[in-house]
């Protein structure tokens, strides 16, 4: 292909897609996260020092968030893949462990 097609079926690609938009959500999914992990540590604490336990359901959720995240990581980026894939299989283990004492397997 030449310069100019390729230029063409790029332009072609993008069009539908506004590049603020794609930053402003990225952006938004990040502060959601953030959000997520604060309200999630502060309840952790509180769990620990009130009731003395840890509900490993609630936890899970965070786990494969994160396990899933870095994993599409992995997939899509060619930068950092390893280190991207093997935080994605270790949330991913922490995500079967919290479920597998959810439900009183060990």
């Amino acid at each position: 292909m030449k310069k100019e097609e390729i230029l063409e079926a790029n332009k072609k690609e993008n069009q539908k897609k506004d590049v603020y938009e794609m930053e402003v959500d990225s952006k938004a999914c990040r502060l959601a996260s953030i959000a997520m992990f604060c309200v999630a540590l502060i309840l952790l604490v509180y769990e620990m020092v009130v009731n003395d336990v840890i509900n490993p359901a609630f936890y899970s959720f965070l786990a494969i968030f994160n396990a899933v995240a870095y994993g599409y990581k992995a997939y899509k980026l060619e930068k950092n893949r390893g280190l991207n894939l093997f935080i994605s299989i270790v949330w991913g283990i922490m995500t079967i462990t919290l479920l597998l004492e959810y439900f009183k397997v060990f």
